[in-house]
Protein backbone atom coordinates (compact mmCIF):
# COMPACT_ATOMS: atom_id res chain seq x y z
CA UNK A 1 0.00 0.00 0.00
CA UNK A 2 1.18 3.52 -0.38
CA UNK A 3 1.09 4.84 3.06
CA UNK A 4 3.64 1.79 3.80
CA UNK A 5 5.35 2.73 1.22
CA UNK A 6 6.57 6.25 1.60
CA UNK A 7 9.17 6.19 3.82
CA UNK A 8 10.84 2.76 2.19
CA UNK A 9 10.73 4.72 -1.17
CA UNK A 10 13.73 7.13 0.14
CA UNK A 11 15.96 4.89 1.42
CA UNK A 12 15.95 3.28 -1.87
CA UNK A 13 17.47 6.65 -3.43
CA UNK A 14 20.47 7.02 -3.59
CA UNK A 15 19.82 10.37 -3.24
CA UNK A 16 19.02 9.61 0.59
CA UNK A 17 21.38 7.32 0.80
CA UNK A 18 24.04 7.97 3.92
CA UNK A 19 25.45 4.17 4.65
CA UNK A 20 26.67 1.74 2.20
CA UNK A 21 27.35 -1.62 2.51
CA UNK A 22 29.87 -3.47 0.07
CA UNK A 23 27.68 -4.84 -2.77
CA UNK A 24 30.20 -7.77 -3.37
CA UNK A 25 32.58 -10.32 -1.27
CA UNK A 26 30.73 -10.22 2.32
CA UNK A 27 32.19 -13.03 4.65
CA UNK A 28 29.77 -14.18 6.68
CA UNK A 29 29.96 -15.77 10.33
CA UNK A 30 27.30 -18.11 11.69
CA UNK A 31 27.20 -20.57 14.16
CA UNK A 32 27.39 -24.57 13.19
CA UNK A 33 24.30 -25.79 14.86
CA UNK A 34 22.74 -29.13 14.43
CA UNK A 35 19.15 -28.18 14.51
CA UNK A 36 17.60 -28.14 10.44
CA UNK A 37 16.79 -24.16 10.40
CA UNK A 38 18.15 -22.57 7.36
CA UNK A 39 21.04 -20.24 7.89
CA UNK A 40 21.99 -16.82 6.20
CA UNK A 41 25.81 -17.79 5.31
CA UNK A 42 27.02 -17.86 1.54
CA UNK A 43 26.87 -20.72 -0.25
CA UNK A 44 27.82 -21.06 -3.97
CA UNK A 45 24.91 -20.69 -6.66
CA UNK A 46 23.75 -23.75 -8.25
CA UNK A 47 20.30 -25.30 -8.57
CA UNK A 48 21.04 -27.74 -5.72
CA UNK A 49 21.04 -24.50 -3.78
CA UNK A 50 18.17 -23.39 -5.07
CA UNK A 51 14.57 -23.01 -3.71
CA UNK A 52 10.96 -21.83 -4.24
CA UNK A 53 9.93 -18.54 -3.10
CA UNK A 54 6.31 -18.45 -1.93
CA UNK A 55 4.32 -16.11 -0.88
CA UNK A 56 0.65 -15.76 1.13
CA UNK A 57 -0.96 -12.61 1.50
CA UNK A 58 -3.70 -9.99 -0.10
CA UNK A 59 -4.35 -9.63 -3.91
CA UNK A 60 -5.93 -6.45 -4.08
CA UNK A 61 -7.57 -3.88 -6.90
CA UNK A 62 -6.03 -0.54 -6.34
CA UNK A 63 -8.13 1.80 -7.94
CA UNK A 64 -6.49 5.86 -7.22
CA UNK A 65 -8.06 9.45 -8.00
CA UNK A 66 -5.55 11.77 -8.24
CA UNK A 67 -7.20 15.46 -7.28
CA UNK A 68 -6.20 19.04 -6.54
CA UNK A 69 -7.25 18.42 -2.80
CA UNK A 70 -8.60 15.61 -0.59
CA UNK A 71 -12.26 16.51 0.02
CA UNK A 72 -13.48 17.09 3.42
CA UNK A 73 -16.70 15.63 4.62
CA UNK A 74 -19.88 15.94 2.64
CA UNK A 75 -17.28 17.66 0.08
CA UNK A 76 -17.26 16.64 -3.77
CA UNK A 77 -14.47 17.49 -6.16
CA UNK A 78 -13.80 16.66 -9.09
CA UNK A 79 -10.09 14.50 -10.18
CA UNK A 80 -7.87 15.26 -12.50
CA UNK A 81 -7.08 11.34 -13.53
CA UNK A 82 -7.64 7.88 -12.45
CA UNK A 83 -5.87 5.23 -12.40
CA UNK A 84 -6.60 0.99 -12.18
CA UNK A 85 -3.57 -0.73 -10.86
CA UNK A 86 -2.86 -4.34 -9.76
CA UNK A 87 -2.22 -4.06 -5.86
CA UNK A 88 -2.36 -5.96 -2.35
CA UNK A 89 0.98 -5.93 -0.34
CA UNK A 90 1.05 -9.80 -1.55
CA UNK A 91 0.93 -9.18 -5.17
CA UNK A 92 3.18 -6.90 -4.99
CA UNK A 93 5.79 -8.92 -3.02
CA UNK A 94 5.03 -11.45 -5.61
CA UNK A 95 5.60 -9.91 -8.61
CA UNK A 96 8.75 -8.30 -7.71
CA UNK A 97 10.25 -11.82 -6.78
CA UNK A 98 9.28 -13.24 -9.74
CA UNK A 99 9.52 -10.38 -12.42
CA UNK A 100 13.44 -9.34 -11.66
CA UNK A 101 14.52 -13.04 -13.08
CA UNK A 102 16.51 -14.10 -10.04
CA UNK A 103 13.95 -17.10 -8.43
CA UNK A 104 15.14 -20.42 -10.17
CA UNK A 105 12.61 -21.76 -13.20
CA UNK A 106 12.26 -25.24 -11.64
CA UNK A 107 10.96 -23.97 -8.40
CA UNK A 108 9.26 -20.56 -9.06
CA UNK A 109 7.65 -18.53 -7.03
CA UNK A 110 4.22 -19.23 -6.03
CA UNK A 111 1.13 -17.18 -4.78
CA UNK A 112 -1.40 -18.16 -2.02
CA UNK A 113 -4.34 -15.84 -1.95
CA UNK A 114 -7.71 -15.41 -3.19
CA UNK A 115 -9.86 -12.97 -5.03
CA UNK A 116 -13.65 -12.52 -6.19
CA UNK A 117 -15.20 -14.09 -8.97
CA UNK A 118 -15.94 -10.87 -10.39
CA UNK A 119 -13.40 -9.23 -13.58
CA UNK A 120 -11.17 -7.30 -11.25
CA UNK A 121 -10.59 -11.14 -9.70
CA UNK A 122 -9.55 -12.78 -13.45
CA UNK A 123 -7.24 -9.81 -14.39
CA UNK A 124 -5.27 -9.72 -10.87
CA UNK A 125 -4.92 -13.37 -11.93
CA UNK A 126 -3.98 -12.43 -15.37
CA UNK A 127 -1.63 -10.40 -14.25
CA UNK A 128 0.26 -12.59 -11.75
CA UNK A 129 0.82 -15.04 -13.92
CA UNK A 130 2.03 -12.63 -17.15
CA UNK A 131 4.57 -11.60 -14.35
CA UNK A 132 5.74 -15.65 -14.07
CA UNK A 133 3.86 -15.66 -10.60
CA UNK A 134 2.18 -19.52 -10.22
CA UNK A 135 -0.94 -19.35 -8.97
CA UNK A 136 -3.72 -22.15 -9.18
CA UNK A 137 -6.54 -19.89 -10.73
CA UNK A 138 -9.41 -22.35 -9.57
CA UNK A 139 -8.29 -22.70 -6.10
CA UNK A 140 -7.51 -18.76 -5.87
CA UNK A 141 -10.76 -17.80 -6.92
CA UNK A 142 -14.11 -17.39 -4.84
CA UNK A 143 -17.40 -15.81 -4.68
CA UNK A 144 -17.24 -13.31 -3.35
CA UNK A 145 -15.68 -9.51 -4.10
CA UNK A 146 -11.98 -8.92 -5.09
CA UNK A 147 -10.37 -6.56 -2.49
CA UNK A 148 -9.96 -3.27 -2.92
CA UNK A 149 -8.51 -0.62 -1.91
CA UNK A 150 -9.48 3.54 -2.92
CA UNK A 151 -7.21 6.02 -3.16
CA UNK A 152 -7.35 9.36 -3.44
CA UNK A 153 -4.08 11.54 -3.93
CA UNK A 154 -3.48 15.23 -3.14
CA UNK A 155 -1.84 16.43 -6.45
CA UNK A 156 -0.60 19.73 -4.75
CA UNK A 157 1.05 18.17 -1.29
CA UNK A 158 1.38 14.42 -2.37
CA UNK A 159 -0.97 13.72 1.01
CA UNK A 160 -3.11 10.83 -0.01
CA UNK A 161 -6.22 8.88 1.86
CA UNK A 162 -6.87 5.18 1.46
CA UNK A 163 -9.92 2.98 2.40
CA UNK A 164 -9.42 -0.80 1.81
CA UNK A 165 -12.32 -3.11 1.46
CA UNK A 166 -10.05 -6.85 1.83
CA UNK A 167 -13.33 -8.67 0.47
CA UNK A 168 -11.98 -12.03 -0.63
CA UNK A 169 -8.63 -12.08 0.87
CA UNK A 170 -10.34 -12.77 4.37
CA UNK A 171 -11.42 -15.95 2.84
CA UNK A 172 -8.26 -17.27 3.28
CA UNK A 173 -8.49 -20.13 5.93
CA UNK A 174 -5.71 -21.39 7.80
CA UNK A 175 -6.65 -24.98 6.82
CA UNK A 176 -6.35 -23.57 3.22
CA UNK A 177 -2.95 -22.30 3.66
CA UNK A 178 -1.49 -25.10 5.85
CA UNK A 179 -2.92 -27.63 2.77
CA UNK A 180 -1.37 -25.46 0.24
CA UNK A 181 1.89 -24.93 1.99
CA UNK A 182 2.13 -28.65 3.06
CA UNK A 183 1.28 -29.24 -1.00
CA UNK A 184 4.86 -27.03 -2.24
CA UNK A 185 7.26 -27.74 0.57
CA UNK A 186 6.32 -30.95 1.87
CA UNK A 187 7.98 -32.63 -1.23
CA UNK A 188 10.48 -30.09 -2.07
CA UNK A 189 13.70 -30.84 -3.52
CA UNK A 190 15.48 -28.05 -1.55
CA UNK A 191 13.82 -29.08 1.71
CA UNK A 192 17.19 -29.64 4.29
CA UNK A 193 19.12 -27.23 2.19
CA UNK A 194 17.63 -23.63 3.43
CA UNK A 195 16.55 -22.47 0.22
CA UNK A 196 13.01 -22.40 0.04
CA UNK A 197 11.59 -18.95 1.29
CA UNK A 198 7.66 -17.69 2.71
CA UNK A 199 7.11 -14.54 2.61
CA UNK A 200 3.87 -13.57 4.56
CA UNK A 201 2.16 -9.88 5.82
CA UNK A 202 -1.03 -8.77 7.78
CA UNK A 203 -3.09 -7.71 4.51
CA UNK A 204 -5.17 -11.57 5.79
CA UNK A 205 -6.47 -12.76 8.60
CA UNK A 206 -3.94 -12.85 11.70
CA UNK A 207 -4.97 -16.90 12.14
CA UNK A 208 -3.97 -17.59 8.56
CA UNK A 209 -1.02 -15.45 8.81
CA UNK A 210 0.37 -17.80 11.86
CA UNK A 211 -0.39 -20.60 9.96
CA UNK A 212 1.61 -19.50 7.49
CA UNK A 213 4.72 -19.45 9.65
CA UNK A 214 4.21 -22.39 11.58
CA UNK A 215 3.62 -24.43 8.23
CA UNK A 216 6.35 -23.39 6.21
CA UNK A 217 8.43 -23.26 9.41
CA UNK A 218 7.45 -26.93 10.03
CA UNK A 219 8.27 -27.79 6.44
CA UNK A 220 11.58 -26.23 6.66
CA UNK A 221 11.42 -22.81 5.17
CA UNK A 222 12.90 -19.72 5.93
CA UNK A 223 9.80 -17.40 7.17
CA UNK A 224 9.64 -13.64 6.63
CA UNK A 225 7.44 -11.75 7.76
CA UNK A 226 6.94 -8.22 6.79
CA UNK A 227 4.28 -6.79 9.81
CA UNK A 228 2.24 -4.31 7.21
CA UNK A 229 -0.15 -2.72 8.19
CA UNK A 230 0.81 -2.79 12.04
CA UNK A 231 -1.33 -4.96 14.52
CA UNK A 232 -4.07 -2.93 15.81
CA UNK A 233 -6.20 -3.93 18.39
CA UNK A 234 -3.79 -7.39 18.81
CA UNK A 235 -0.51 -8.08 19.25
CA UNK A 236 2.41 -10.64 18.64
CA UNK A 237 2.64 -13.47 21.21
CA UNK A 238 5.45 -15.80 22.09
CA UNK A 239 3.72 -17.98 18.74
CA UNK A 240 4.41 -15.71 16.48
CA UNK A 241 8.17 -14.46 17.54
CA UNK A 242 9.63 -17.91 17.53
CA UNK A 243 8.36 -18.63 13.98
CA UNK A 244 9.80 -15.90 12.35
CA UNK A 245 13.08 -16.29 10.81
CA UNK A 246 13.20 -12.59 9.58
CA UNK A 247 10.90 -9.86 10.27
CA UNK A 248 11.02 -6.20 7.75
CA UNK A 249 9.07 -3.72 10.00
CA UNK A 250 9.41 0.09 8.78
CA UNK A 251 9.99 2.58 11.73
CA UNK A 252 6.24 3.06 12.57
CA UNK A 253 5.31 -0.93 12.88
CA UNK A 254 8.60 -1.30 14.68
CA UNK A 255 7.55 1.32 17.40
CA UNK A 256 4.04 -0.58 17.58
CA UNK A 257 4.99 -4.33 18.04
CA UNK A 258 7.54 -2.45 20.78
CA UNK A 259 4.35 -0.89 22.54
CA UNK A 260 6.20 2.73 21.58
CA UNK A 261 4.95 5.72 20.47
CA UNK A 262 7.50 6.96 18.73
CA UNK A 263 11.04 6.73 17.70
CA UNK A 264 13.85 9.23 18.71
CA UNK A 265 17.32 7.87 18.12
CA UNK A 266 19.22 5.07 15.80
CA UNK A 267 19.98 3.51 19.53
CA UNK A 268 16.57 3.36 20.44
CA UNK A 269 15.88 1.69 16.86
CA UNK A 270 18.44 -0.71 17.42
CA UNK A 271 17.42 -1.45 21.27
CA UNK A 272 13.62 -2.36 20.00
CA UNK A 273 15.02 -4.50 16.72
CA UNK A 274 17.39 -6.45 19.73
CA UNK A 275 14.29 -6.75 21.72
CA UNK A 276 12.36 -8.40 19.10
CA UNK A 277 15.11 -11.13 18.75
CA UNK A 278 14.96 -11.22 22.60
CA UNK A 279 11.11 -12.36 21.96
CA UNK A 280 12.10 -14.66 19.63
CA UNK A 281 12.62 -13.87 16.14
CA UNK A 282 15.20 -16.00 15.53
CA UNK A 283 17.81 -14.76 12.80
CA UNK A 284 17.33 -11.14 11.94
CA UNK A 285 15.71 -7.84 12.26
CA UNK A 286 15.75 -5.39 9.23
CA UNK A 287 14.28 -2.67 10.07
CA UNK A 288 13.67 0.46 6.94
CA UNK A 289 14.39 4.14 7.94
CA UNK A 290 13.70 5.92 5.28
CA UNK A 291 16.03 8.85 4.48
CA UNK A 292 18.39 7.14 6.91
CA UNK A 293 19.14 3.51 5.12
CA UNK A 294 18.00 0.35 7.01
CA UNK A 295 19.49 -1.44 9.79
CA UNK A 296 19.88 -5.41 9.46
CA UNK A 297 20.15 -6.23 13.41
CA UNK A 298 21.13 -9.86 13.82
CA UNK A 299 22.61 -12.21 17.75
CA UNK A 300 26.03 -10.56 16.39
CA UNK A 301 26.03 -7.35 14.38
CA UNK A 302 24.12 -4.35 13.44
CA UNK A 303 24.94 -3.51 9.92
CA UNK A 304 23.68 -0.32 7.90
CA UNK A 305 22.83 -1.17 4.09
CA UNK A 306 21.51 0.86 1.34
CA UNK A 307 21.47 1.08 -2.50
CA UNK A 308 25.16 1.08 -4.24
CA UNK A 309 25.67 4.46 -5.27
CA UNK A 310 26.45 3.13 -8.59
CA UNK A 311 23.37 2.06 -10.21
CA UNK A 312 22.70 3.32 -13.71
CA UNK A 313 19.18 4.40 -12.21
CA UNK A 314 20.60 6.76 -9.82
CA UNK A 315 20.60 9.53 -12.91
CA UNK A 316 17.38 9.55 -13.02
CA UNK A 317 14.50 11.15 -10.69
CA UNK A 318 12.35 9.78 -8.10
CA UNK A 319 8.71 9.26 -9.13
CA UNK A 320 6.80 7.08 -7.39
CA UNK A 321 8.01 5.32 -3.59
CA UNK A 322 4.22 3.72 -4.53
CA UNK A 323 5.51 -0.12 -3.48
CA UNK A 324 8.73 0.12 -2.63
CA UNK A 325 8.99 -1.51 0.46
CA UNK A 326 7.13 -4.23 -1.11
CA UNK A 327 9.40 -4.32 -4.07
CA UNK A 328 12.31 -5.09 -1.35
CA UNK A 329 10.89 -7.79 0.29
CA UNK A 330 10.24 -9.56 -2.78
CA UNK A 331 13.35 -9.09 -4.03
CA UNK A 332 14.94 -10.03 -0.73
CA UNK A 333 13.06 -13.53 -0.55
CA UNK A 334 14.43 -14.28 -4.39
CA UNK A 335 18.12 -13.29 -3.60
CA UNK A 336 17.56 -15.23 -0.49
CA UNK A 337 16.47 -18.50 -2.21
CA UNK A 338 19.18 -18.12 -4.37
CA UNK A 339 21.92 -18.89 -1.70
CA UNK A 340 23.01 -15.36 -1.42
CA UNK A 341 24.35 -13.78 1.91
CA UNK A 342 21.69 -11.97 3.70
CA UNK A 343 23.93 -8.35 4.01
CA UNK A 344 24.58 -8.76 0.14
CA UNK A 345 20.32 -9.88 -0.54
CA UNK A 346 19.47 -6.84 1.28
CA UNK A 347 21.61 -4.26 -0.26
CA UNK A 348 20.89 -5.64 -3.99
CA UNK A 349 17.19 -5.55 -3.02
CA UNK A 350 17.42 -2.12 -2.16
CA UNK A 351 19.22 -2.28 -5.13
CA UNK A 352 16.04 -3.69 -7.44
CA UNK A 353 13.61 -1.10 -5.00
CA UNK A 354 15.45 1.99 -6.28
CA UNK A 355 15.12 1.30 -9.63
CA UNK A 356 11.20 0.80 -8.52
CA UNK A 357 10.64 4.69 -7.59
CA UNK A 358 11.75 6.25 -11.08
CA UNK A 359 8.48 4.68 -12.49
CA UNK A 360 5.00 5.45 -11.87
CA UNK A 361 3.17 2.55 -9.86
CA UNK A 362 3.27 -0.78 -8.08
CA UNK A 363 3.59 -3.97 -9.63
CA UNK A 364 4.14 -2.18 -13.21
CA UNK A 365 7.32 -0.06 -11.71
CA UNK A 366 9.85 -3.30 -10.54
CA UNK A 367 12.10 -4.26 -13.28
CA UNK A 368 12.22 -7.86 -15.63
CA UNK A 369 15.11 -9.48 -15.93
CA UNK A 370 16.21 -7.73 -18.76
CA UNK A 371 16.09 -4.45 -17.49
CA UNK A 372 18.67 -5.32 -14.41
CA UNK A 373 22.40 -4.12 -14.37
CA UNK A 374 24.78 -6.19 -14.15
CA UNK A 375 25.66 -5.47 -10.36
CA UNK A 376 22.12 -6.98 -9.53
CA UNK A 377 22.67 -10.37 -11.28
CA UNK A 378 23.10 -13.22 -9.46
CA UNK A 379 26.63 -13.53 -11.69
CA UNK A 380 27.96 -10.62 -10.31
CA UNK A 381 28.54 -11.61 -6.74
CA UNK A 382 31.49 -12.77 -5.49
CA UNK A 383 31.20 -15.48 -2.77
CA UNK A 384 33.45 -15.94 -0.05
CA UNK A 385 34.24 -19.58 1.76
CA UNK A 386 31.81 -19.47 4.44
CA UNK A 387 33.16 -19.37 7.72
CA UNK A 388 31.34 -21.71 10.55
CA UNK A 389 32.04 -21.64 14.42
CA UNK A 390 31.10 -24.31 16.40
CA UNK A 391 28.55 -23.56 19.42
CA UNK A 392 30.81 -24.53 21.84
CA UNK A 393 33.65 -21.78 21.22
CA UNK A 394 33.51 -18.48 22.76
CA UNK A 395 35.24 -16.16 21.29
CA UNK A 396 33.86 -15.41 18.16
Amino acid sequence: MLVNSLLFGLLCSSTFAFHSTPSLSIRSVVRRSSSCRPNLGSAKESPENSGKVIIVGSINQDLTTYAPSLPTPGQTIIGSDFTKSAGGKGGNQAAAASSIGVVDKMHGVHMIGRVGNDDMGQSLLSSLQSKGVKIDERESTIEGNTGVASIVIDTTTGQNTIVVTLGANLALTKEEVELSLGDLLGNSESKGKGRDVALMQLEITPESTLQSLQTASKLGALTILNPAPAPEGWEFNDEWYSSIDILIPNETELASLCGSSSLTSWDSEEAMAKSLLEKGVRQAVIVTLGSRGAMIVDNLKTTMISASSELPCNSLPVVSTAGAGDCFCGALSAYLSRGVELEQAATMACGVASMSVRKVGAQESYPTAEEMPDSLRLDSIVYDEMVSVDESDEDY
